[in-house]
């Protein structure tokens, strides 16, 4: 069930994201064309795995626990759809006047959300006898994706004196041949402020810090921690919450691209493998949360949306005993 799971989520986001390999999309970019392909993929990872960490601002009892399974989807604005890409700073000096290889400086191209990648074309200024055959650059076009989903089962742990853990893990597991292996893993913790500060305010406050890491094949790592305040309040059956966060989340990536550079002796060019490795940090900083749960004995179903850079929608059920 645990793969199952593992396999439907991560396949949703990224089948249509990269038909071909990573490897084989990333290698048409320098660096920071590369980083700004892949900003939006960070700014929603970070959206989807900083959601869905409560439905109360109530701890569970000591050494009682929960099971959830949370439902995200991400928005994606259609400002993260398109970047301004950066022509390669190529450039070849003939009988002493310097040419840029390619034109034009910038063109507008698809991130990893878009539609059409752009496309950069020899300078039409470069004398013919220069060899220049093959060396257009055709950059990658995006999965032109509305919103980006994602599921996570998640379990809960209760603790004395007020605390409570949060779990979320996959084993390490292969996807498919694209992706490659993947793994997760989230924990957190939730102080309870009732049972310390606030012992007779009437409504439920807490705060939490959360860790995460995402592993995806051998060239993406993304890390996560988010800190939250949270809110709540239970009319019968019925738990009205909410909460105000701040996160961060980065992605760290290892690959490698052609650099071509201009040998005098063949009249032309040639290309050598390079290195190429970055940090992106992803735009949303601070969301607010607001939510409502409704409790049948011990199932709970509940419903959220958090307004950050990349709205976020949560909807989860679960049971606590």
């Amino acid at each position: 069930m645990k793969k199952i799971i593992l396999v439907f989520c991560f396949t949703l986001i990224f089948a249509t994201i990269w038909a071909e390999s990573l490897d084989e999309k990333m290698e048409r970019f320098g660096k920071e064309n590369g980083k700004m392909y892949l900003q939006p993929l960070v700014t929603a990872f970070g959206a989807n795995l900083n959601s869905g960490f409560y439905n109360t601002a109530k701890v569970i009892k000591p050494f009682r626990f929960g099971v959830f399974f949370n439902t995200m989807a991400a928005f994606i604005p259609n400002s993260a759809k398109t970047f301004q890409a950066v022509r390669p700073d190529l450039i070849v000096n003939i009988d002493g006047t310097d040419y840029y290889v390619y034109q034009p400086e910038e063109v507008e191209s698809a991130t990893v959300f878009g539609d059409q990648g752009g496309d950069f074309t020899i300078n039409n200024s470069i004398p013919e006898e220069i060899n220049t055959n093959g060396m257009e650059i055709n950059l990658p076009n995006g999965a032109e994706l509305p919103l980006v989903p994602l599921i996570t089962p998640q379990f809960h742990f209760g603790l004395p004196a007020g605390n409570e853990l949060m779990f979320r893990f996959f084993p390490k597991t292969e996807v498919n041949k694209n992706l490659g292996e993947v793994s997760f893993l989230g924990a957190g913790i939730k102080h309870s402020l009732n049972k310390s500060l606030l012992k007779l305010i009437p409504i439920d406050l807490a705060v939490q810090m959360v860790y995460q890491s995402l592993k995806v094949g051998d060239l993406i790592d993304v890390t996560s921690v988010a800190m939250n305040a949270q809110i709540s309040k239970k009319l019968l059956m019925w738990t009205i919450y909410g909460g105000l966060g701040y996160e961060n989340t980065k992605l760290k990536i290892e690959y490698q691209t052609e650099q071509m550079i201009y040998n005098a002796n063949i009249n032309g060019f040639e290309s050598t493998q390079i290195d190429i490795d970055f940090e992106i940090d992803g735009e949303n900083d601070f969301r607010a949360t607001a939510g409502i749960r409704y409790s049948m004995l011990m199932v709970k179903f509940y419903a959220d949306y958090s307004l950050c850079k990349y709205p976020v929608t949560n909807v989860g059920f679960g049971v606590a005993f």
